[in-house]
């Protein structure tokens, strides 16, 4: 039954103001679930060392659990196994609703019954978890998806927490959250929580960024099918009349597909004759799947489409005075903007605190995953592989504001920042000067100007980091 009703977005029940553009997690539809998916690939295939030990936690579950398999330890295996559909993050198929799909212990038996059957997997394990959508009928990215949620899931609380700390979303201690994973027993148990909830129902809610999520998972049976076996076989095809006629026959593709049955189970049983195939797929996808940004979610049914114009950007800037008074407001506004104008390829804001002769100074860092384009030159002439910007809502900037960027700044941290003050002159300008001849560092001012000015280009489809590069050659060139 197809939902009709209006979305109504978690951030707007609660009344933040934030759209899907201006954060960078998903923003959950209280209506139903988005036909989103999380892909462990992406986990594995980033950079980003938190994104990294996601993997490795994923690699280290699924060892473990067929360790006890081969110490006959079945119940502690079965016990592992189990996945319910994690609601909290409402993602998957369900449409009006975030029930889920069968009972963690149902979908549990499928994975422990093919554990036990498929000597190879004993043997050889298995590095990445979405193999199994090749080798199991009854796993799809769903349940893919869901193992990710369970396993991983001290890593979207601690995401969940940074999220609502970074963006000022309110919190409830307490939250009882189910199924987390206990390493020393091997059990699954409850956790009392502080984390964010539904309005609607009161029920806890985990945050996922929008880079590790997809429509459809990197590794399946029909990627396996396009990428690996129907090449094998057309070979199989063309092999007798290349030898009888010296030349290699015309065979299209939708023969091959019909000729074969193109299906899963075609391809769980094709694996099952040749398992070796399984490793041949692993390694052509590593060699030409790279790290990726996030697509357009926007785009996905139900979720949040609303952007907010650099018009109606530059009247909230105006609205928030200089001044100390207004300083968090004025955080947080910039912050939706950095996300805005820079998310992808930047992502994953963090928050850091100092605190310097008893003040409270705040920084964002954005972590860099650009592969082409201006942040990727920082991150290869500067070692930026995390972006830092310092947000002052000042007019008249000084030296220290200018010293307490360039602390953050080092050889191992990265040489480059930007400064993000409402307004500027020649002497900011000359004392980002100052810390290039010093240091080799460099600084870049960014003003409310700057930004909408940015906001227009990305308005109008062009890349907003254009700008960022014109200031960087002028700052470079005239130094």
């Amino acid at each position: 039954m197809t939902n009709t009703s209006k979305p109504i977005f978690w951030t707007d029940a609660l009344g933040l103001g934030l759209t899907q553009a201006e954060v960078d997690f998903v923003i959950p539809n209280l209506q139903s679930d988005l036909r989103l998916y999380l892909d462990p690939y992406l986990f594995y295939r980033s950079k980003n060392e938190d994104f990294q030990s996601v993997h490795a936690m994923l690699h280290e579950f699924f060892e473990t659990a067929i360790s006890e398999l081969r110490k006959g330890n079945d119940q502690i295996a079965k016990r592992m196994l189990m996945f319910p559909e994690v609601k909290e993050i409402m993602l998957g198929h369900s449409v009006g609703t975030h029930s889920g799909r069968g009972s963690g212990a149902q979908r549990g038996a499928i994975l422990f019954n093919e554990l036990i059957a498929n000597s190879e997997i004993q043997k050889n394990g298995i590095k990445h978890i979405a193999e199994m959508q090749l080798m199991i009928e009854g796993v799809g990215p769903d349940l893919i998806s869901d193992m990710v949620a369970n396993i991983a899931k001290p890593f979207f609380i601690d995401y969940t927490q940074r999220q609502c700390a970074i963006y000022g979303i309110p919190m409830e201690k307490g939250i009882c959250l189910e199924h987390i994973f206990d390493w020393e027993r091997k059990v699954w148990d409850d956790q009392h929580l502080e984390l964010p909830v539904n309005p609607l129902n009161m029920q806890p809610i985990l945050l996922v960024p929008k880079t590790v999520v997809r429509r459809f998972i990197t590794m399946d049976y029909r990627d396996f099918w396009q990428r690996t076996y129907r090449y094998m076989l057309r070979e199989m095809e063309t092999e007798p009349s290349l030898q009888t006629l010296g030349k290699e026959p015309l065979v299209k593709w939708k023969d091959i597909n019909a000729k074969y049955s193109f299906s899963k189970a075609t391809v769980v049983a094709a694996l099952r004759k040749s398992p070796e195939l399984r490793l041949q797929y692993v390694n052509r996808v590593e060699n030409e799947v790279k790290e990726q940004l996030s697509f357009d979610i926007e785009s996905v049914k139900g979720a949040d489409v609303r952007i907010t114009s650099a018009d109606e950007y530059a009247n909230l800037l105006k609205q928030v005075l200089p001044g100390q008074a207004d300083a968090k407001a004025y955080e947080k506004l910039v912050l939706r903007i950095l996300t805005r104008l820079f998310v992808p390829p930047l992502a994953d804001p963090k928050e850091q605190v100092r605190s310097i002769d008893g003040r409270e100074i705040k920084d964002i860092t954005f972590y860099n995953s650009a592969g082409t384009g201006f942040w990727h030159d920082m991150k290869l002439q500067h070692r930026s592989v995390s972006v830092v910007f310092e947000v002052k809502n000042m007019i008249d900037l000084g030296n220290e504001e200018f010293g307490q960027l360039s602390m953050r700044l080092d050889d191992i941290k990265g040489t480059f920042g930007v400064l993000v003050a409402r307004a500027k002159d020649n002497l900011d300008t000359q004392r980002a000067y100052r810390r290039l001849y010093l240091e080799r560092k460099i600084v870049l001012i960014l003003t409310d100007n700057d930004l909408v000015s940015m906001l227009r280009l990305k308005q109008m489809g062009d890349d907003p980091s254009l700008s960022l590069r014109a200031l960087y050659r002028s700052f470079v060139d005239a130094a």
